[in-house]
């Protein structure tokens, strides 16, 4: 079993899980064992408190569960956006707006990696004024410009995206500019008859997002929690962020 550098309060319960799967034990008739009794109790001794955080299921709690997020399309909205927020008190910093940005690079290189000098994140906004228009998400950025567009269970109202789409191309002015679409299959939106392409409304399934967003923070996510020193309202922080984005993935 690999373990790398993580506590063993991060990979016992993992151990147990295995053993004793596939062993197979064998020992020549009449052979004595020689056990260390020093190294035996030391390793006991190492047991206390990974069997506490174990038999307590404290690992398996979900803040989220408790204050029924569900599939309700607002909350998860306003949860994705403090997420994507370099100032939100996730504590990841610009880690996963630049995860999110990742996803959509493939489909529009011409979206920056990061951003430079500031970057703005709120939640159902009015880009021009218009209040028939009010998007989800709004991602203002010094280099560039984007909306996200969220559905769980909602129904696309007629041309949506392709007037949000109208809307960030006047609001971007000479930055590059998405539409992103983000759904449960990460299907298409309705655009027939518009001004706009294919490229310029990225599409992303809610698994497609936690999976990415997951590849880029799991490293560190897993220092933090190994780490002795780190406070413990950082690790819930980190613990609720990974809890979110198991959720998302069913979506």
């Amino acid at each position: 079993m690999e373990h790398n550098n993580s506590s063993l309060v991060e990979w016992l319960p993992e151990f147990f899980q295995q053993w004793p799967q596939n062993m197979a034990w064998a020992r020549e008739k009449d052979k004595k064992i020689n056990i260390d009794a020093t190294h035996l109790a030391e390793f006991f001794s190492q047991l206390s408190e990974p069997l506490k955080v174990v038999q307590n299921r404290s690992l398996s709690f979900d803040p989220w569960e408790v204050a029924g997020l569900g599939r309700k399309e607002v909350r998860n909205t306003a949860i994705l956006a403090w997420l994507l927020d370099p100032e939100g008190t996730h504590g990841f910093g610009r880690l996963p707006l630049k995860a999110f940005l990742s996803g959509i690079r493939h489909k529009r290189n011409d979206i920056p990696e990061d951003y430079h000098h500031y970057c703005r994140v709120q939640v159902e906004t009015n880009p021009t004024g218009d209040s028939t228009n009010r998007v989800d998400i709004e991602i203002d950025a010094d280099n560039f410009f984007l909306l996200v567009e969220v559905k769980i269970d909602a129904c696309e109202q007629q041309e949506q995206v392709a007037r949000y789409c109208s809307d960030a191309k006047i609001r971007a002015i000479s930055r590059p500019w998405a539409v992103v679409f983000l759904t449960p299959h990460g299907g298409k939106p309705f655009t027939s008859g518009s001004a706009f392409t294919p490229e310029d409304v990225p599409c992303l399934s809610w698994r497609q997002l936690a999976t990415t967003l997951e590849v880029s923070l799991q490293p560190y996510y897993k220092e933090l929690i190994a780490d002795d020193k780190s406070s413990p309202s950082r690790q819930m922080a980190a613990h609720a962020v990974f809890c979110f984005l198991n959720r998302i993935r069913t979506f």
